[in-house]
């Protein structure tokens, strides 16, 4: 058994990618080198800004390069609660961006040429208990009804063997617009999109202190002191005191994926038709999902805290 990082293990940091000494000054410093600050890099390049993104570690180096690989539709909470605590108009706002963000991959992968692997194998949520699968049909009412989507459908447990190879389920809930990519190629190509675009990569650049000044901001890191007219801070999870109020209600969850050895092409087909991702509905903090990649089966455990709603 190797403990190793599945993704970056089979696409290490492409060799040839640029990386720069901080410079004195830039129109925009942006903190963290994830899919957040490389999709920013490219974006504000293309407007004609000068960037700069700093990052701690490596370009990379955190959730964007070892996650489970599933871009799929919606939010972590639940829909209906979406629009039970924000109302009708803010929930359908929230849906339609999380479709948005899904082209948005899509339609960066294409224009920038990043082999990632990106594709719309759709996901299913499969029904650990028969009160799960009881559920689904409500919830394709919901969303046909309250979201006008319509790509959701409901596979009973006969449905369900075709799909995933196994009898263990209750029945499966489908969705047509989710897709699956390989997380380490996906942000090592932003980053090479990002260079090619004119923006700056510092590595081991730590952030230690943001202070205002005449002209913006002064931007205090491992390497030295930035001047930025604008500063992005896109670290997420590993968001420090450095900026106190965005440490508010942020904080790292572990995320843990084990791999199969490698899998015959037939075993692969079997276990995933379509190449679909797939999760488990349950009502614990733990869930699981899994997928054929690279020849292995992959299997996601998060772990979270409970949450109250």
């Amino acid at each position: 058994m190797k403990s190793t990082v599945f993704w970056t293990e089979e696409f290490p940091r492409p060799a040839d990618l640029s990386t720069s000494e901080l410079p004195e000054t830039i129109d925009v410093a942006i903190i963290g080198s994830g899919y957040t600050g490389l999709n920013a890099a490219i974006a504000l390049r293309k407007a004609g800004a000068s960037v700069a993104v700093l990052e701690q570690a490596t370009i990379g180096w955190g959730a964007s390069s070892r996650n489970g690989g599933m871009a799929l539709t919606g939010l972590k909470e639940e829909m209906p609660v979406v629009f039970k605590r924000y109302g009708a108009e803010m929930g359908r706002a929230f849906w339609q961006w999380s479709l948005d963000s899904v082209a948005h991959v899509e339609q960066t992968v294409a224009a920038e040429g990043i082999a990632c692997e990106f594709a719309r194998t759709g996901h299913v949520t499969l029904a650990f208990k028969p009160s799960h699968y009881a559920r689904f049909a409500e919830e394709v009412r919901w969303f046909h009804e309250m979201l006008a989507y319509d790509d959701l459908w409901v596979m009973d447990k006969s449905e369900l063997r075709s799909e995933i190879g196994a009898d263990v389920y209750h029945g499966g809930l489908g969705d047509r617009n989710s897709a699956a990519l390989h997380p380490a190629r996906y942000v090592f190509g932003l980053a090479q999109a990002a260079t090619r675009h004119g923006a700056l990569l510092v590595e081991h650049a730590v952030v230690k202190r943001i202070a205002q000044a005449r002209l913006g901001f002064l931007v205090a890191t491992s390497k030295g002191i930035l001047n930025a007219r604008e500063v992005l801070v896109a670290t997420n999870g590993y968001t420090t005191n450095v900026v106190a109020p965005l440490r508010q209600g942020i904080f790292p969850v572990g995320s843990y994926i084990i791999t199969t050895a490698p899998l015959s092409v037939s075993l692969q087909q079997e276990l995933s038709r379509a190449g679909a991702c797939f999760s488990t509905a349950r009502t614990s903090s733990i869930t699981s999902a899994s997928r054929p990649m690279a020849g292995c089966c992959l299997a996601d455990a998060t772990i979270s805290p409970p949450r109250s709603t």
